[in-house]
């Protein structure tokens, strides 16, 4: 496919996702055995392909979709993994525990870390309301783009643009505060 500054290969692969959704589907079914965590892995490699930027050489746009939705269910067993083994050393240690960590949290990071949050925090504000309320639904609260959609009375699509505004404005606030944290 070449260079193209225009983003050509998202949408190429946007567009593969899309026609082939219901396969795509019944891929991630198989494999998660969970038809709700199926659709959620399904919309987040859509949100991702849609707020990808980079240009790729994609020859074979399905097989370069099933080897990402691979890669999705690979990081979210990996991901599940983890929160089991963390919440099993947490009950290990016994309830109010502090759980144990590798390197301690300066009172630098934990001032640094306070203070983006802070940032990201106003900058959401700035956000209109419905998009704020998405956003802390899928990412706080855990719910799922299926329940917001339905919440909300709007499609999924409607729910992945208003998570890429929020995931836009998250990722402008990280690059400038690790700017100004570099000076």
């Amino acid at each position: 496919m070449g260079s193209d500054p225009t983003g050509m290969t998202a949408q190429v692969l946007v567009e593969t996702l899309e026609s082939n959704e219901g396969r795509l589907l019944r891929f991630l079914a198989a494999r998660t055995r969970d038809p709700e965590l199926a659709k959620d892995l399904l919309q987040d490699a859509r949100v991702k392909l849609l707020s990808d930027t980079a240009d790729r050489d994609v020859a074979d746009p399905l097989s370069y979709l099933y080897r990402m939705l691979e890669n999705l269910v690979r990081d979210h067993r990996r991901s599940e993994t983890s929160r089991t083994q963390r919440n099993q050393a947490w009950g290990d240690r016994g309830e109010g525990a502090e759980p144990l960590r590798a390197d301690p949290v300066t009172p630098e990071q934990r001032s640094l870390d306070r203070d983006y949050l802070e940032r990201v925090l106003a900058e959401l504000d700035t956000l209109p309301e419905r998009t704020k309320t998405i956003f802390l639904a899928y990412r706080v609260d855990g719910t799922s783009q299926k329940e917001i959609a339905s919440d909300q009375g709007i499609s999924l699509s409607a729910v992945e643009k208003h998570l890429q505004r929020a995931y836009r404005l998250v990722a402008d606030v990280r690059k400038k505060f690790d700017a100004g944290s570099e000076q």
